[in-house]
């Protein structure tokens, strides 16, 4: 069987070679990394910003409840979205596993699972740049939130702040990259999970692959 780095050199051998026995192990470990790396970064923030939140409820004259509220409502947040990295693998083997099948793809839904799992390679990898930026951001660079009472234009525009900027433009960015590499990944995936034409892998993977340009293209609008 072809080692790990054939994923990067030669994705089609990589998926040839472990479609006739898929494993659960490295696709899990896989998306249960980035599954991690994304609360880390999440953490990072919330801790980051937990100083402005507590400003503007303030202002608001909320007392120390609904800070607590708030602060529970983002632990659940922090939890959804580390639960949400296993939906979305879910999601998007179950949406190219329907096209695929449209295309006549011939192959069991759990040998698509395992093998689009692997297609999280460059999510990870984007992942863990944008944590580093998101450490350099909050925790090295650092930001001054608006002192209570600086008024709704002011918080306004430091909240806009807090999405722009040149490392959020390389973020979307990295966005692109990682996501056009995910689609090629995926599309080898599909190709012999389902025993498929390339471009009939290709074309189902074509969903997962547009929503994520789509987010970056959202993103890097907002960064500009």
């Amino acid at each position: 069987m072809s080692s790990i780095d054939t994923l990067v050199t030669d994705p089609n051998a990589f998926f040839r070679d472990r479609s006739e026995r898929p494993s659960w192990k490295g696709p899990v470990l896989i998306v249960t990394l980035l599954a991690l790396v994304g609360v880390g970064s999440s953490v990072i923030q919330i801790r980051a910003t937990s100083e402005l939140m507590s400003n503007m409820m303030a202002e608001a004259g909320a007392g120390g409840g609904f800070q607590t509220i708030f602060q529970a409502f983002q632990l659940v947040g922090v939890i959804l979205g580390f639960v949400f990295t296993y939906v979305i693998w879910a999601v998007w083997a179950g949406i190219s596993y329907g096209v695929s099948a449209l295309l006549d793809g011939n192959g069991g839904f759990g040998t698509t699972m395992k093998l689009v799992g692997w297609g999280f390679v460059p999510s990870l990898v984007g992942s863990v740049l944008s944590l580093l930026i998101t450490v350099y951001r909050f925790e090295i660079q650092g930001f001054n939130p608006p002192p209570p009472n600086a008024g709704t234009q002011a918080t306004q525009q430091f909240m806009q702040s807090l999405s722009s900027g040149p490392l959020v433009v390389l973020s979307a960015l990295l966005g692109f990259v990682f996501t056009l590499w995910a689609g090629l990944l995926w599309t080898f995936a599909m190709k012999h999970a389902r025993q498929l034409t390339t471009r009939e892998a290709a074309i189902s993977v074509a969903v997962p692959v547009l929503f994520g340009l789509v987010g970056s293209t959202w993103g890097l609008v907002n960064a500009l």
